[in-house]
């Protein structure tokens, strides 16, 4: 070989060298690109994208950008499934691509194109396959009924915070007017929620018959809900319906025999401001049997029966039995309590008169 011959391999040699060291190191492994747009056409922006192999384990993951665009460069070569998800992590569709080596391969997820294209080549098959066309059936009707409820969860979620919102700013009239936006999105337990807090919202705006209507439906939906009959029973002692009141109060503490002192002290009350001062001893008796350290109600116990006293024609006080009584307990309990002064000025008069007596209650 001449020198000249050997001066030409050497060339090629120091050539093939150069081209090897020049090859981009994304050349030995590949990569995706692409860019993500929503079902309603937007752009898919922050939506992760998982990437992985079939062959061997491994599992990659990217996410769009503001545009929706994405890039991973450096896949080993093999068959990917390429999963998009929304924001959330929920997976929104996936396709199967094989990733050769060299420049990032082009993976659009064009959701609107590929869903048409994708219901097209169902329904040309479910065209030939009954079973097919059955499944797809109930999927579609899976798919609307999903997207019905979120619609619904949305508007319900929207209105109801809403309302609470503006109940919190006292704005009661404008906040009922937001639970009945509510109420077209209410469905199974959720109705008599709304329904409730609806009818609180009347209650407060003093608009008394449509909290009454609004608890009798909530009532219908749930009859076993002691909170209910409670307010209820309250929304009817301020229309002056006492007997109706009554009736509410005593099936709340039927329902609720735990919280019965509660719905007892509301009887006690309504009475007491009636002047039914019978009626308002035996049920505040009744709060006391279910709460012994429920200072208010031996107060207004003592009230009650203050309210019985008689005088007979010869200048003697009758009070009935355990009025004293009364008065002293609800000092035992609250000794600096607001009533204070005036359950001691009661207790002195009863027993600074010689000519008191007392009767059985």
């Amino acid at each position: 070989m001449d020198l000249l011959s050997m001066r030409k391999i050497a060339g090629l040699f120091a050539v093939l060298v150069a081209l090897t060291i020049g090859v981009p190191a994304y050349a030995q492994t590949g990569g995706v690109t692409g860019k993500a747009t929503e079902r309603d056409g937007s752009v898919c922006a922050k939506c992760p994208i998982i990437l992985e192999r079939k062959e061997i384990h491994g599992v990659y993951k990217t996410k769009t950008n503001k545009k929706g665009e994405y890039v991973y460069i450096g896949l080993p070569f093999d068959v990917y499934k390429i999963t998009l998800q929304d924001p959330n992590g929920k997976p929104l569709y996936y396709i199967t691509k094989q990733i050769p080596l060299g420049d990032p391969t082009e993976v659009d997820f064009n959701l609107p194109k590929l869903m048409a294209t994708q219901k097209q080549e169902e329904q040309q098959e479910a065209k030939s396959n009954p079973e097919l066309a059955k499944q797809l059936a109930a999927q579609q009707q899976a798919q609307a009924e999903e997207k019905k409820s979120e619609k619904e969860f949305t508007g319900l979620k929207e209105f109801f915070d809403q309302g609470n919102a503006l109940y919190g700013q006292q704005n009661y009239k404008a906040a009922a007017a937001a639970y009945e936006k509510a109420l077209p999105f209410a469905k199974e337990k959720n109705l008599p929620v709304v329904l409730s807090r609806l009818a609180d919202a009347y209650q407060k705006a003093h608009e008394n018959q449509q909290a009454l209507a609004t608890y009798q439906k909530a009532i219908q939906l749930s009859p076993d809900d002691a909170n209910l009959h409670n307010n209820l029973g309250t929304v009817y002692a301020g229309l002056g319906k006492l007997p109706e009141a009554q009736t509410e109060f005593y099936k709340a503490a039927q329902l609720d025999p735990a919280g019965a002192a509660r719905y007892y002290f509301n009887v006690g009350a309504i009475m007491y401001n009636a002047g039914k001062m019978d009626e308002a001893a035996q049920a505040f008796k009744k709060v006391i049997e279910g709460d012994p350290k429920n200072a208010q109600a031996y107060y207004l116990e003592g009230q009650a029966l203050m309210g019985k006293v008689t005088m007979t024609p010869d200048g003697k006080v009758v009070a009935p039995e355990g009025t004293v009584e009364a008065f002293e307990t609800y000092l035992k309990l609250e000794p600096n309590g607001p009533n204070a002064a005036a359950a001691r000025q009661m207790i002195a008069t009863l027993k600074g008169s010689v000519q008191t007596q007392y009767k059985k209650k």
